[in-house]
């Protein structure tokens, strides 16, 4: 189900009418039952119905499947929630330092890690396997699998849970259903943000209140989400998708302008998506932690994943470049534990060698900063550079950002390749020079980083708390924007491939 569907626009306010009038146990086994409703809602062709089953075990399972619509690939949600329910409770049965409580943390791991890589790597491999072979002519076939939404997002955030009873920092949950509830939450579930337990867990015992205040706030973030999502991202996916189809017959000032689209179209996308998870959740009394803080605005790449995607860039922190050591140590071993994390990043967007590149190049940029902020050049410039510094700064990092956002949108590093060598104006010569059809996107564009520079010192709720005047313009503004330019036909938000 879409949050910029009408069938949300159902969904939601039954949910939380209701939510509203149970208490306790009740309460929380009926959100947990709405979450799995939504969840299912998004319906792949996770079983075949051309050719159907007439009588038996088969007939019933293609009437449940098809006819009713029922997600197969709930069941893959639910046996990891069991799996680390159990793991997360022996672990804190175990006494400290036995063997047994790292056996039960690998088999958590395992098991989110197995069918995270199943469903998401298989094919990879087998054609990784395939490009190497070079003393055959055998080749493994693709095979037929779907990619299950929001799995990367629930056995990310489900290992966590245990890894931090397994180091301490959290008590196993005793109820089943609450653990269930903090896995499968719907705001949250299919593309973050990635939330930990501490958090989710610390606003189910103690649920806060909704005032008006609260529910202003959580409604100008659903609605300044839903705007990033339709007017802005969906309007930039058509000079993106035109771009990245056409590039072989663009110039460099048209690629360059597709790929600081396809910069701010996810950034619109993903940050619209999480606006509104933040807000449905603030209605229910959770209080979910910022996602995004204006990241396209950024002096450096280091500011930029301090701002975007603050769940993920945390958890790799934590989980990952962390327990390798981080920055302890030597030179040597703090490029190396980078590089590991950036590369782990790349994979767990895509499986593909585009993905894998892009990790490659964000751990490449954040040396290259680490390196240079640490140069007597760096210091004599933030000092003495002033308001041309900074603006360059901000410029620079944008051109660089715009070589990922390439290798992250392109179907291939070919593609991808040839794209990035139209940025530093290596072009060929059927490419015509002298055009630019698309420049009212650049306009949009130069608009967008502008603003973003502006909005960057305050958050959005902030700056209307308390103010009737500017909240009610705000809504006026926002509302007008979404009957003018939104787009009307629903599409899926980009991050639920991933």
């Amino acid at each position: 189900m879409l949050f910029n569907s009408f069938e949300f626009l159902i969904f939601f306010p039954i949910t939380i009418i209701i939510g509203n009038l149970l208490k306790n146990r009740w309460q929380r086994l009926f959100f947990l039952l709405a979450s799995y409703y939504f969840y299912m809602a998004w319906q792949p062709s996770s079983v075949k119905c051309d050719a159907r089953e007439t009588t038996g075990l088969g007939f019933w399972i293609d009437t449940l499947f098809c006819d009713y619509k029922i997600n197969a690939y709930v069941s893959i949600l639910l046996f990891s929630t069991i799996v680390d329910y159990f793991a997360a409770r022996l672990i804190e049965k175990s006494e400290p330092g036995h063997f047994k409580r790292k056996i039960y943390l690998i088999i958590s791991l395992l098991v989110n890690l197995g069918t995270l890589g199943f469903f998401k790597y298989t094919n990879f491999l087998l054609g990784l396997i395939n490009d190497i072979n070079v003393w055959s002519d055998f080749r493994f076939e693709n095979q037929n699998i779907i990619l299950p939404v929001g799995i990367s997002f629930y056995t990310f955030q489900s290992m966590s849970y245990t890894i931090d009873v397994f180091n301490g920092k959290t008590e196993a949950r005793k109820s089943f259903l609450d653990f269930s509830l903090y896995v499968a939450f719907f705001p949250q579930l299919v593309a973050g943000p990635i939330v930990r337990a501490e958090t989710f867990f610390r606003d189910l015992d103690h649920r806060l209140s909704v005032y008006k205040s609260n529910i202003e706030e959580a409604f100008s973030l659903i609605l300044i989400g839903l705007t990033r999502k339709i007017v802005f991202a969906d309007n930039l996916a058509k000079v993106v998708d035109s771009t990245f189809t056409n590039y072989a017959n663009l110039n460099p000032i048209e690629i360059w302008t597709g790929a600081l689209a396809f910069g701010w179209q996810i950034y619109f996308d993903f940050a619209g998506y999480t606006d509104i998870a933040i807000g449905v959740a603030r209605l229910f009394g959770f209080q979910f932690n910022p996602n995004f803080n204006f990241p396209m605005s950024c002096r450096n790449i280091a500011d930029h994943w301090s701002k975007w995607h603050i769940s993920f860039s945390t958890w790799i922190r934590d989980y990952i470049y962390i327990p390798l050591g981080g920055s302890r140590g030597s030179v040597f071993m703090y490029i190396r534990n980078i590089m590991i994390t950036w590369l782990f990043a790349g994979l767990w967007h895509g499986a593909a060698y585009h993905y894998v590149a892009w990790g490659v190049w964000q751990g490449v940029m954040l040396l290259g900063h680490k390196f240079y902020s640490g140069t007597t050049a760096a210091a004599a410039l933030n000092e003495k550079g002033g308001k041309t510094y900074d603006l360059f700064a901000r410029v620079f990092t944008m051109f660089c950002l715009s070589f990922g956002f390439i290798m992250f949108r392109a179907e291939s590093m070919e593609k991808a390749i040839s794209m990035m060598k139209s940025l530093v104006f290596i072009r060929s010569a059927e490419q015509p020079l002298w055009r630019w059809d698309n420049y009212h996107y650049g306009i949009l564009i130069l608009i967008c980083f502008i603003a973003s520079y502006v909005f960057s010192k305050r958050q959005i709720p902030s700056i209307l708390k308390g103010n009737p005047f500017k909240f009610t313009a705000f809504v006026i503004v926002n509302i007008y924007l979404l009957l003018l330019f939104g787009v009307t036909e629903s599409q899926n938000f980009l991050y639920f491939q991933f």
